[in-house]
């Protein structure tokens, strides 16, 4: 695809169309001349004919992609006269693109007018991409199944339980840079059979398969004090003295229990002489203590375990205590290589009362997310069971496939159900498992199916919604599934369920949004963990293999790149995010807010004072700090770091991919690692003279002169994300001689011209200058990531929408957030080429 292209390719190209003697002008594009009767509004239509356009083109064009100039591999003539085949219409986007960004002509040339540009793009989309504003097309969806993180999070809605889908299942493809992506969540014959071993491990952790238990009252271990029953709260004590924990309850029921108290010795990793006994007892209620069981403590004996006992419990409070008494304080390790005192600590979890044993109260000790209408009665004939069953299976299936199941597949799966209880040994309990087994093997679980909007309907759809005739909205189920997704990368539920049953969704879509971002704040973290963490690379600040001695050129430093300043970067960043979506602050505010999220190591790592505690909270930044936005977030830093050094190829790149929306192509084969080109002189030049020496090669200039001043402005970040004053040289040994430090320049200019000086002012102009660039970018990145596919010419239109409406509400997160949620690519479906096959079974 042309990456550098200009104003002039255009005129150029309309210029040779218009001279070259052929058919009809506009034949090698397919489009007859047009006049769009609109004004100019900085974003929108505006009025042009084609000799106007000539006129304009001629001073631009001929000279870099005309008259048998082919500056950037591009000419026009050769796209006039169809030599570009396929990839005709990439070309058209790419010139679009370079237009829009300003980045062509170049900014030491003169710069045609605002209105000048917008009159080639509209061009461009009306006559080339024949793109229609009152009927945007929905674009093709794909069907798509749960990726990892979220089936992960819909098993854990529906049943309660962590499935560890890291560990069970491979990892997922990725796409346009998400995981989110349809066409590449490809499903094989043994990610299938993973999917019907995850179905069976999930209905066994999550159903009582033996059906009712007697009840359980559990006291952790803060009910438990110290010496006496009204004594200190205490659960935990070295092995050097003796003392009894108490502990004085009051259970619902009187009558026969199975008691049993959870304890561990902790810190028994190695071999010392340490030993005591442990009694439990149990005091009458004229407070005589019996003994119920008791265990040796040490390394050589229990170092975890259960006491117990059967009790018999009345109307009074129970009183149980747990008598400690040391047998030998020795902490020294035995180990000779262990020269240290290694002090053992025992400590109680808590205390579980189970039952009465002797009576009818029983209920589900787990499956009540499932189960949720509890075991049937004992005297319950068929006719109760199916019902009960009826229940449970109706509310699962609706929660699991994100939309009634229809009343066949419910008849099937109860008689499924009443199958299997009548088998020998069997149960009401495995009856619903084996049907709740077969919904989570359903394709209608694992795929996204979407249905379309009944016609009758399709008038009621707010107009606030865009509208377009090329396609048909999906029904409320189906947006509620998207959004839910989206923002949530969780299944929608039973609420919002609610509200699409009732055929309310659309007309209170902002009442739905208001209440995602402020009430449901666990999903929203959820969502937000998983797109910033593809988008802004987040996801591999843990992983991210950084050699710190290196980096810092051995010298003495306090500094530790552990795993808790890496969750704090990584928490950073993300919580930056979250809080422009609950405080609803413009979007901008993510290049150069004066303030971020730190805690106590994260702060300490930074050089910021102040900031203590191990609670991530928002800290203002002073005037002179050398942080500010995303650009000096370690996170970022890091992940475009390579392990021991930084690279300003991969942080201008990052810039451009992520920030800008306009990517360079990538590099040609066979180019040289940059340490390869330390060299001779060079050997100890300044990694801005090694970037100026790959500049100086026409093949890498062309990227180069876009990526390297981006990157370079944040040469005053080490790999590890730290400031620094000078790129550090590294030490002499083996008689080489030390490498001196070398100055750092952070100046740079943009391909549009603008001049900065340093990293911050680098974020104040992305910000400001270059606005528009990142709304762009950021609506994007966040449309691909909500609908599953990568965007194309067709989405132009759309995407301007949701610029347009950004703009209007002064960039606010949610404002672009509801703009995607209320486009077409989101609300809609293409026509159905053919008749709908009936996926729900109806």
């Amino acid at each position: 695809m042309l990456s550098i292209c200009c104003p002039r390719a255009v005129a150029c190209c309309l210029s040779f169309l218009i001279l070259a003697s052929v058919p009809s002008t506009f034949a090698a594009i397919g489009a007859e001349p047009a006049v769009a009767d609109q004004s100019d509004d900085g974003h929108g239509s505006l009025t042009f004919d084609i000799e106007q356009l000539r006129n304009q083109f001629e001073d631009h064009c001929f000279g870099c992609h005309g008259d048998d100039a082919e500056e950037g591999g591009f000419a026009f003539e050769k796209l006039a006269s169809g030599e570009y085949g396929n990839q005709t219409i990439d070309r058209w986007e790419a010139v679009w693109k370079n237009i829009r960004a300003q980045t062509m002509p170049p900014s030491e040339e003169e710069q045609p007018e605002l209105q000048q540009r917008n009159q080639w793009i509209d061009f461009i989309n009306r006559e080339v991409f024949r793109l229609d504003p009152e009927n945007i097309d929905p674009g093709k969806v794909v069907l798509r199944r749960l990726n990892r993180a979220e089936y992960k999070a819909t098993v854990h809605q529906l049943t309660s339980m962590s499935f560890d889908t890291s560990e069970e299942f491979p990892a997922d493809d990725t796409g346009y840079g998400f995981d989110t992506i349809g066409e590449v969540l490809h499903i094989s014959p043994v990610l299938l059979e993973k999917y019907l071993s995850a179905a069976e491990q999930i209905v066994q952790k999550s159903i009582p398969l033996d059906g009712r238990t007697p009840l359980e009252s559990r006291f952790w271990a803060d009910h438990f004090h110290s010496d006496k029953p009204d004594g200190p709260k205490k659960s935990q004590r070295r092995l050097d003295g003796d003392t009894t924990f108490h502990m004085v309850e009051t259970l619902k029921h009187p009558g026969r229990y199975r008691l049993e108290v959870e304890w561990e010795l902790d810190n028994s990793w190695t071999t010392t002489k340490q030993e005591a006994n442990v009694t439990l007892r149990w005091h009458t209620d004229d407070g005589e203590p019996t003994k119920l069981d008791e265990a040796r403590l040490g390394f050589a004996y229990e170092r975890g375990g259960k006491l117990v006992g059967d009790v018999e419990v009345g109307d009074k409070p129970v009183h149980i205590s747990i008598e400690l008494v040391t047998v030998c304080d020795d902490a020294k390790s035995t180990l000779p290589e262990q020269n240290q005192d290694v002090p053992y600590s025992f400590r109680l979890e808590y205390a579980d009362f189970i039952g009465p044993l002797d009576s009818d109260l029983s209920a589900y000790r787990t499956g009540t997310r499932i189960l949720f209408n509890g075991p049937p009665p004992g005297d319950a004939d068929e006719e109760k069971l199916d019902a009960m069953t009826r229940e449970v299976v109706e509310r699962f299936a609706l929660r699991a496939y994100r939309r009634p199941a229809g009343e066949k597949t419910i008849d099937r799966l109860v008689g499924i159900a009443r199958k299997t209880r009548s088998e020998p040994g069997s149960s009401y309990e495995r009856g619903i498992a084996m049907a709740v087994k077969l919904i989570l093997a359903s394709p209608r679980f694992i795929f996204r199916i979407e249905e379309p909007l009944g016609d009758d309907l399709v008038a009621s759809v707010p107009d606030f919604f865009q509208k377009s005739s090329l396609g048909v909205p999906i029904d409320e189920y189906a947006l509620a599934t998207r959004l839910s997704y989206f923002l949530g990368s969780c299944p929608p539920n039973e609420n919002l369920l609610n509200v699409a049953r009732e055929g309310k969704l659309r007309e209170n879509i902002d009442q739905e949004l208001t209440r995602f971002f402020e009430a449901d704040e666990w999903q929203l973290s959820q969502g937000i963990e998983n797109f910033v963490g593809q988008w802004l690379l987040t996801r591999d600040v843990m992983d991210k293999p950084i050699e710190a001695k290196i980096v810092l050129a051995f010298r003495d430093n306090d500094f530790e790149l552990d795993w808790r300043v890496r969750s704090a970067m990584k928490k950073e960043t993300e919580m930056m995010f979250q809080h422009l979506i609950e405080e609803d602050r413009p979007v901008h505010e993510l290049l150069n807010a004066r303030y971020t999220f730190l805690n106590g190591p994260l702060a300490k790592f930074y050089g910021i004072d102040g900031v203590e505690g191990n609670d991530m909270r928002k800290v203002d930044l002073p005037e002179d700090s050398n942080r500010r936005g995303l650009l000096t977030h370690g996170s970022i830093l890091m992940v475009t770091s390579n392990p021991t050094r930084t690279s300003p190829v991969k942080r201008g790149l990052f810039i451009l991919e992520n920030l800008l929306g306009t990517p360079s192509p990538p590099a040609p084969p066979n180019v040289p690692e940059l340490e390869a080109s330390k060299k001779g002189e060079l050997s100890e030049a300044s990694l801005r003279a090694v970037l100026e020496l790959h500049r100086s090669d026409a093949a890498c200039a062309s990227c180069h002169s876009r990526m390297d001043p981006l990157g370079l402005a944040l040469e005053h970040y080490n790999a590890m994300g730290q400031y620094r004053e000078v790129e550090l040289g590294m030490p002499g040994w083996r008689g080489r001689p030390a490498s001196p430090d070398q100055p750092i320049d952070p100046r740079g200019e943009l391909m549009t011209g603008e001049k900065f000086s340093s990293a911050l002012e680098l974020a104040d102009i992305l910000a400001n200058q270059r606005r528009d660039d990142f709304y762009r970018c950021l609506a994007e990145k966040m449309l691909v990531y909500a609908i599953g596919r990568g965007l194309t010419h067709q989405d132009t239109l759309a995407v301007d929408q949701i610029v347009r409406d950004m703009h209007e509400n002064d960039g606010s997160m949610r404002s672009l957030i509801r703009a995607i949620v209320t486009s077409v690519p989101f609300n809609y479906m293409p026509k159905p080429d053919a008749e709908r096959v009936d996926l729900a079974g109806r």
